[in-house]
């Protein structure tokens, strides 16, 4: 993994500016806009992985959308283990909450046990997720985003690679994205839109890597 190059490769595109910056409007049209960037970002990984020179692609509309809306299902259907996990925490928590009689310390553990199983299965999810992704972004077929032979297998290979994507994830979409509120609407525009870039990138080094571990 190159870490540096992922946060560095955009601004080795002497087009970078544009590439970025109209992904990053779309993100303002309501409901689907977040989506067309989502799916960019994953042409940054179809590009990765395929080698090319300048992996930072010209806006597609469309394709983009598709691609965004797949990349959001994937998610999803991922998270919903998790999801209902953590509701049926809530629900039994929220039972023990009427239980002034006997306080019922065997059910507060009970929940709590769930709720920790659940924060658990949301990080170990989350790593399936990324790989997951960059399985359909490889493949160009959704069905292989839940490959789960493949997708765990791609972790299991080269798991290092795939911790470093997330952490970087965290720090390009999570914490440098944000920042350009400092500069209002064209700011946190061009910061969001660059995180996601960079998240795409970490995504095909990982997948790269992995891919490299198998063919050993």
């Amino acid at each position: 993994m190159n870490f540096g190059l992922s946060f560095g490769f955009v601004f080795q595109d002497e087009a970078w500016f544009k590439k970025v910056i109209l992904p990053g409007l779309c993100m303002l049209i309501p409901l689907v806009g977040w989506m067309i960037a989502l799916g960019w970002a994953l042409r940054v990984t179809q590009n990765v992985i395929a080698g090319s020179e300048k992996p930072l692609p010209e806006l597609d509309f469309g394709d983009d959308l598709l691609k965004g809306f797949f990349v959001f299902l994937i998610g999803f259907v991922y998270s919903l283990p998790v999801e209902l996990l953590s509701v049926f925490s809530g629900w039994i928590g929220g039972l023990n909450l009427f239980n002034f009689e006997s306080g019922n310390l065997l059910t507060t553990l009970f929940a709590g046990g769930i709720g920790l199983l659940a924060f658990l299965l949301g990080l170990f999810t989350s790593f399936l997720t990324l790989a997951a992704t960059a399985n359909y972004a490889a493949k160009g077929n959704l069905g292989a985003a839940f490959q789960l032979g493949e997708v765990f297998e791609l972790l299991k290979k080269n798991f290092g690679g795939w911790l470093v994507a997330a952490l970087g994830t965290v720090l390009a979409v999570g914490i440098i994205g944000p920042l350009g509120t400092v500069a209002c609407i064209i700011g946190v525009i061009v910061t969001l839109t660059y995180g996601l870039a960079v998240m795409g990138h970490l995504l095909g080094q990982a997948y790269l890597g992995s891919s490299v571990k198998l063919a050993d």
